[in-house]
This record gives structure tokens, sequence and C-alpha cells, in this order.
């Protein structure tokens, strides 16, 4: 496994291959425990899946969710199998001819995963919902007329709610954030100037990288920036790589075993 893809109440799913074919895995740090998740099969190989991890608030039960063109499945840790979709179960296909932009840390909330899609400069969100296992799309923020020239550089989790940053064209370090206040309705937060390049996002507080490999915090509410003391090399390569990132963690005692009963041990 050589690249987290998300994570949720300490919880971290991890995505590689294996003799070409696409594996995961849910580790936790804390407790060591690592569950392997045997995909469903077959998977069409000309695309890459998208993943997505969260919770089920209904049954308080950890699902994995991917997709890619025509084709779908969750798991549910509790019972320990797939549910496989098909294009006929459907309300929303999973799209194919979109780009798929990054995610910076994770975009789950609230039972929800979001995932941000661009198709001629205008911006959707594709979002499951692990209560229903349905998928759904709703728009994003509209064109800002007084900054035309931005493009989507990818979504998180920012202050408990979804976010959208944007960079301008013309402009080498100048970027928006746009924040979702309720689905389908946006406001754009911030516009702010950095050369550093950012990795992650935790609460109100993105997370950067100097030229010197040095990591630093910025909070878009204060506008005040603060060195994290930590640095090394590999900081600079390109997160969505797989090879580095940095991530929001705190320590969670859950057990991925597989119980008796098919529960998890909270």
């Amino acid at each position: 496994m050589r690249k987290v893809i998300g994570y949720v109440d300490g919880l971290f799913l991890m995505k590689g291959q294996i003799n070409s074919a696409t594996c995961c895995a849910l580790w936790n740090p804390a407790t060591r425990e690592v569950r392997s998740l045997h995909l469903p099969s077959p998977i069409i190989k000309y695309y890459s899946p998208n993943f997505g991890l969260g919770i089920d608030p209904l049954t308080n039960d950890y699902k994995v969710v991917y997709f890619f063109p025509y084709e779908a499945a969750v798991y549910s840790c509790r019972r320990d199998s797939w549910r496989v979709f098909k294009i006929e179960d459907f309300d929303k296909p999973p799209p194919f001819d979109k780009e798929m932009c990054r995610t910076y840390g994770t975009a789950y909330l609230n039972g929800n995963y979001y995932w941000l899609l661009v198709k001629n400069n205008i911006n959707t969100i594709f979002l499951f919902n692990f209560g229903r296992e349905m998928f759904e799309e709703i728009e994003g923020p509209d064109p800002d007329p007084k900054f035309p020239y931005v493009y989507a550089l990818g979504i998180m989790l920012l202050d408990d709610s979804i976010a959208i940053l944007y960079k301008k064209v013309f402009e080498k370090f100048n970027y928006n954030i746009w924040v979702m206040i309720q689905p389908g309705v946006w406001n754009k937060l911030i516009t702010f100037q950095g050369s550093p390049a950012i990795i992650s996002c935790y609460d109100s507080s993105l997370i950067l990288v100097t030229r010197a490999s040095r990591l630093f915090s910025y909070n878009v509410r204060t506008n005040k920036t603060r060195y994290l003391g930590f640095q090394h090399w590999r900081l600079q390569d390109n997160a969505a790589s797989g090879y580095t990132g940095v991530f929001y963690y705190k320590e969670s005692l859950i057990t991925i075993k597989q119980q008796e009963d098919g529960e998890l041990d909270h």
C-alpha cells in the first residue's frame, strides 16, 4: 500500500496495487491493525477507481465506497461484505466525462463523502450518502465575475464545511476558498496570496510546505501562520502521488478486527 486516500475517527484507508490490480485496506495506527478489503470483481482496469471512507450515521458502521464509470460498490465493516451497484441501480450514475480534482486530507462530513468534478471550467460536487447508500450530484460555486480566470485545485474539509480551493490563472500565488453553506449554496470565504505548496488542511488552517521543505500552517480565519517544527526533503514530492502526505490524526482504539457478531468494537 503506497497511498492514504481518506481517514475518519483515527482509521485510514490505503490504496495500492498488486499485480496491476487495485487493492485497498483499512489501517489503525494506534492499534497497528490492518484489515484488507478484497475488492469485488470484475473490475474494469481501464479506469482508476475513486474511493471514500466514512460512517453510516444510522448504524455507526464504517463504510468504504468506490466508483468508476458504470460501476460502484460500498463495503460494510459490520457485514464484512461489498454491495455492488450496477448502472441500472443509479439515480445519478458515476461520471466518466469529467476531471476528478484532488482531495486535501478528507472530504467526509456528516454521513457524506464528496468529490470535486470539473468539465469546461464548470465545477460540480459528486457525493455518496453512507446511510442511504446513494450517489447525488450538486452544483459547485458559480464563477466570480470579478475573478473569471480561476481554476479549481481541489476539495477539502475546512471548519466543518466542505470547501473548494481555487487558483487564479494569471496570478501565480493568488488563491480563493469557497465554502458550501448548504447543498449547492456557496460563499467565498477568503482570497489570499502565498508561494508555498498547499498539501493538506485541518480545522481553520491550511498546511503548506516551503521550498526548504519546512511545514507550516496558515489560519484562514485569523490570517496567522505558524511553523510546525518539521522539515523533510520528501515533502517536496507531489502529495497526490502518495509518497508523502500530512493528515490530521486523532488516536483511536477502535479495532478493525472482525468480531464474531460482525461488528467493530468501539
